[in-house]
């Protein structure tokens, strides 16, 4: 993407006084899509304050954990670190006794500003802030959220700035939600163009992915497959395709195009899962299908979708990282305001479902969706 310029808002006083600062913690509960947006802000901060150290904190907040952290903890923190400008990273912890630690690492640091952004678990955010500042001073997001700000009304009192922000579905793009913010408590402003976090894969890394797209060529027999990638989960079940849409939708293209492999994405606590269900699956399991998941190496599912020739995901991180490549996509997503706020901005058909579910997409509605894409039509060469 090249240097990211910034430059402050006149017409307010930002809230974060960062000419003082030398140490600042960045709090936010981050997900791959998250950072897509978020990561060139945090790069414009760093460009215009060369000599702040940024600190990440990655932890959510929550406390009973879900069964995707490890897979999202590893592959932000993998995705972070190459980011020069981001000197340390906290990462999800796992249990109380890592959190403790945590804060107590945080603490020592003594940073002069701790800044969080949160649209969920505010309060918490508020107070673990506060649990790690010494001798500096905290700032957040408030949402409009009066039960929320009424009972945490004497946590949010102790703050020493506020970024007041509307809902999401009140912005054109996630983005554009995330410039608010950023405006608020840094004055900073971003062109429009320069929004989304541009992706770079090394030439190792490309190589690697190349090596194993050929190796699933020479095992289905196919010299010059069309490569599509689908991505049917996400971490919340009213994003999630249902199994029996998934086979439906590959029947569907098989039929149409006998040259097509599939990669078929998944986290990884869900990889055998799906590995055995194609397998089992006496219509589907003698198709070019290959189940996929960036176990160890985040840049490695960068590469596999920057080789595929149309990607067909929920709402979730990868319709995000399909379009920071600029790769042709179908994207499913809910049918509500906030949806339309978090769709891809790049070489993408967009199809809502209705009742906020992604399940009411049906197969054939995204079939004749794929008709229509251009990464399906044309075959590039790899």
């Amino acid at each position: 993407m090249g240097l990211i310029t910034a430059c402050k808002t006149p017409q307010d006083q930002p809230a974060v006084p960062l000419s003082s600062c030398r140490k600042l913690l960045y709090m936010s509960h981050l997900a791959l899509g998250d950072y897509i947006y978020q990561g060139p802000f945090l790069k414009a901060l760093a460009n215009n304050y060369p000599d702040l150290q940024l600190d990440i904190w990655i932890d959510d907040c929550r406390r009973e954990k879900k069964s995707w952290h490890a897979g999202r903890n590893h592959s932000l923190t993998q995705w972070l670190s190459s980011d020069s400008h981001i000197n340390h990273i906290y990462p999800i912890v796992a249990n109380e006794s890592e959190f403790d630690q945590q804060l107590k690492l945080a603490y020592q640091q003594d940073y002069d500003a701790i800044i969080y952004v949160a649209t969920t678990r505010a309060a918490e955010f508020a107070k673990t802030a506060l649990k790690i500042v010494n001798h500096g001073k905290v700032f957040g997001t408030l949402i409009h959220q009066s039960l929320d700000n009424f009972i945490n009304y004497f946590v949010y009192k102790q703050l020493d700035g506020k970024a007041v922000i509307a809902k999401k579905h009140t912005f054109n793009h996630i983005s554009d939600f995330y410039q608010a913010i950023f405006s608020q408590l840094f004055g900073l402003t971003i062109e429009q163009n320069q929004r989304q976090h541009g992706l770079s894969i090394s030439d190792q890394t490309k190589l690697k992915c190349l090596e194993k797209l050929q190796y699933w060529k020479e095992k289905h027999s196919l010299s010059e497959p069309n490569v599509i990638f689908i991505n049917h989960l996400a971490t919340d079940k009213n994003r999630n395709w249902r199994r029996s849409q998934l086979k439906a939708l590959i029947k569907l293209m098989a039929k149409d195009r006998p040259d097509s492999l599939f990669i078929l994405n998944t986290p990884p606590h869900d990889y055998q899962s799906l590995a055995d269900w194609v397998t089992e699956s006496e219509d589907i399991g003698h198709l070019p299908i290959e189940v996929f998941t960036a176990k160890t190496d985040f840049f490695e599912l960068l590469g596999i979708i920057s080789l595929s020739h149309l990607v067909i995901s929920v709402e979730t991180a990868i319709m995000h990282l399909a379009s920071s490549l600029n790769i042709s996509q179908i994207a499913l997503i809910r049918n509500s305001a906030q949806a339309g706020c978090w769709r891809p901005l790049n070489n993408c058909i967009v199809l809502q479902g209705s009742k906020k579910r992604v399940d009411a997409i049906e197969p054939q509605e995204v079939f004749n969706a794929v008709k229509m894409a251009d990464g399906y039509t044309v075959t590039k060469k790899t």
